[in-house]
């Protein structure tokens, strides 16, 4: 009988790749592949780097006729064949790799034996087999990829990582098609989405003059794996990470670029935006600071102690070498601050620049990330976790004032309970709605004193004949959205 991936140590997950095979190569080797007794524990990788438009749309079809079980990637032509390898390597889920090219075939008792003796520390691995771990770290796949390119302006990278937006992936895209800004490469990831995202992502780019990777994975792994594919194929000097539901103004990469390259002192420059409502209605809403400028690191981490700025990732374009120094905490907050986290970090050590224009269109909707975690009370103890990790890295860095207000922090999340408390009172989750009530008393003592949180406490206990005039009182008082710009911090420079 032919020997079968059923017979591997322990039946541990194995990635093949495929690197740059030509057409009937890769055909033969996933009609070998597929043809195992028992292919649930290994995954395939199909590479496309030569522009070969056959080959990526059979491996397109492939992928729809093995769902959940093989990852594409499409990559510009590439000098180095070993830089394709190294990300292509990075998309691997597997304990161990096979990597398999044109001059290969696919032997599966070589690959059992080869995996045996490395299970039992025994030579046996070569450079076509081995263990994925030592290449799964994505910033030292980025430390190696990144370099200079020759070009008269700055290549920038645009990240745009993606699942189930299909409904606006198409404005997000065209928007990056309408920059005025030449020197552009786009990194697409598709966590698997099961609508038509990948379809319009595919039609796009097939038509589009911007160099572009494609990645579509073989099932969801989560957003921070999918947003790390884009990462690893990130060679700018300048770098974007665009939610697929946002939309750029024609002038966001220009006017950032342009800035960055005057002040090459700050680490990233963070643009106002326009909000677009679940009906397509624009609004308007003040910019957080009134004037284009050059903020002291120091005193812009004082002001992330208290505000956000920024309420979308979409609004900052990063010096890209300014990330790589950054090492990831993963910390409990990392899921859903993990860009806070950064950018406060970047603070510490360089100066931002702030751009007064709205040149990003933030879409604001009921199945965002941040809508989801409403419920769970992460917006809240994900806040109160984030300020006292800012509080934390501060005082190692010593940076006095960010720590100086870490006690108005807590208490500005507390306020920020009893909003989400309100709201939920007017939605009719009162389950929700009490447990934003007990966390702020938690989380600051002192609120049971404020008289939104008695009422709040009033009207939760209150005969139900007596709800619906408080809830009425409660709901005209209800806090409304910022209505005019701040004084940016002490020392900036107007730009």
């Amino acid at each position: 009988m032919t020997p079968s991936l059923s017979s591997f140590p322990r039946r541990e997950l194995i990635s093949i790749l495929l690197i740059d095979c030509d057409l009937a190569h890769m055909a033969g080797l996933l009609e070998s592949i597929f043809r195992q007794e028992d292919s649930e524990n290994f995954e395939v990788i199909v590479t496309e780097s030569r522009g070969n438009d056959a080959v990526w749309e059979a491996a397109n079809i492939q992928a729809q006729r093995h769902p959940g079980r093989l990852t594409i990637f499409r990559s510009p032509c590439l000098p180095d064949g070993d830089e394709l390898w190294k990300k292509a390597l990075g998309l691997a889920r597997g304990k161990y790799y096979v990597r398999l090219s044109s001059q290969q075939s696919f032997d599966p008792e070589g690959i059992r034996q080869a995996i045996a003796a490395m299970d039992r520390d025994l030579p046996g691995g070569n450079a076509f087999i081995g263990r994925v771990i030592p290449h799964r770290d994505p910033q030292a796949t980025l430390r190696s990829v990144y370099r200079s390119r020759s070009h008269p302006t700055p290549l920038v990278s645009i990240c745009v990582y993606n699942y189930n937006y299909g409904r606006y992936l198409g404005q997000c895209l065209d928007s990056i098609a309408k920059q005025t800004y030449g020197n552009i490469e786009v990194c697409f990831s598709d966590n698997a989405s099961t609508d038509e995202s990948w379809r319009i992502a595919v039609d796009f780019f097939g038509k589009s003059s911007r160099e572009a990777s494609l990645i579509r994975n073989r099932a969801n792994h989560g957003a921070t794996a999918n947003l790390n594919n884009t990462l690893r194929c990130a060679r700018g000097k300048y770098l974007l990470l665009l939610c697929s539901d946002d939309a750029m103004h024609p002038d966001f990469v220009s006017r950032c670029v342009d800035l960055l390259e005057n002040n090459p002192e700050a680490a990233f420059a963070l643009v106002h935006r326009d909000i677009l409502d679940e009906t397509g209605t624009l609004a308007e809403e003040p910019p957080f600071y009134d004037q284009t400028c050059l903020i002291d690191g120091e005193e812009q981490a004082a002001v992330y102690m208290m505000a956000a700025v920024n309420p979308s990732i979409s609004q900052v374009l990063y010096r890209h070498e300014s990330i790589l120094a950054y090492t990831h905490s993963y910390a409990l907050t990392e899921r859903w601050y993990g860009q806070r986290l950064m950018d406060f970090a970047l603070c510490q050590s360089a100066p931002i620049i702030y751009v007064k224009e709205p040149l990003l269109i933030n879409r604001v909707h009921g199945q965002s990330d941040g809508a989801a975690i409403d419920t769970s009370l992460v917006q809240s103890l994900g806040q109160y976790m984030l300020v006292l990790q800012f509080s934390e890295t501060a005082a190692r860095n010593g940076l006095a004032k960010p720590v100086a207000r870490l006690g108005a922090a807590i208490e500005k999340v507390s306020r920020l309970c009893l909003r989400y408390c309100l709201r939920f009172h007017l939605c009719g989750d009162a389950d929700t709605a009490l447990r934003y009530l007990h966390l702020a008393q938690a989380l600051w003592p002192e609120v049971k004193e404020d008289a939104t949180f008695l009422e709040l406490e009033r009207y939760q206990y209150a005969e139900t004949q007596e709800r619906p005039q408080l809830i009425a009182e409660l709901a005209s008082r209800a806090g409304t959205a910022r209505q005019s710009s701040y004084a940016p911090p002490p020392g900036s420079i107007p730009l």
